[in-house]
């Protein structure tokens, strides 16, 4: 009797589970992949962006652009426009930010203080276009200030555009630079009219003390200006 009576409680309960779609393999977790396929802008991977030949790779980039009265011209205009082609490589799990500077750096600010990383959403990619838009070559030149607000965002590569205009840095700006921005990689991208004439001087040396390139573009090899 009590034998008959655990196993009608057994079968009960087993109705109940079945009713409910609990079946024996409910409780095991789904195994199966997306087709394949791994999404675009996984947080695990890194972004790769180029400019003006230069490739870097990471998750978060800052690009510092000389706005200087000497870079008037096609050279801010080719600044611009690659700078905004290099962007459209980074996806929404990924960030980035923009100085540019003279005397005073000033940093793309979609949202939030001064500083804050942008991730590359189609939205912070018009707001840099727009941002750009409103930018003239003017003033003077300080290029230490411009790459110290751009360390202090840690990024993991920052790139610099500029012609390399006086003020140069010298030995010890240099060395603070490199002290403030420990594994951040810099890569210097000098502009200069006709072919290069001596060495890399401070840009090459920023460059190579971080880890990063140094190139020289040749601003009468540029295409005309265009806005």
């Amino acid at each position: 009797m009590m034998l008959c009576r655990s196993l009608g409680i057994l079968v009960s309960l087993a109705m109940t589970a079945s009713s409910f779609g609990l079946g024996a393999g409910a409780a095991e977790p789904a195994t199966g992949d997306s087709g394949g396929k791994t999404p675009l802008g996984s947080p695990g991977e890194k972004a790769q962006v180029s400019l003006f030949g230069v490739k870097a790779e990471g998750s978060k980039f800052v690009y510092v652009l000389d706005r200087s009265g000497s870079t008037e011209g096609k050279v801010l205009a080719a600044a611009k426009a690659e700078i905004l082609a290099s962007i459209e490589k980074i996806d929404d799990v990924h960030q980035f930010q923009l100085v540019v500077y003279n005397e005073r750096p000033k940093a793309f600010n979609p949202a939030g203080p001064n500083g804050q990383l942008a991730f590359g959403t189609d939205a912070n990619r018009t707001a840099v276009k727009k941002f750009l838009g409103t930018i003239e070559a003017d003033g003077g030149t300080d290029h230490e200030a411009a790459l110290s607000l751009a360390v202090r965002m840690r990024p993991d590569v920052i790139f610099l555009l500029t012609d390399g205009d006086k003020p140069l840095l010298s030995a010890g700006q240099l060395a603070r630079v490199d002290r403030i921005g420990p594994g951040i990689t810099i890569h210097a991208i000098q502009f200069g009219e006709g072919p290069q004439r001596g060495g890399a001087g401070w840009m090459g040396k920023l460059a190579h003390q971080s880890g990063g390139e140094y190139r020289y573009v040749d601003t009468t090899k540029l295409e005309a200006e265009s806005k």
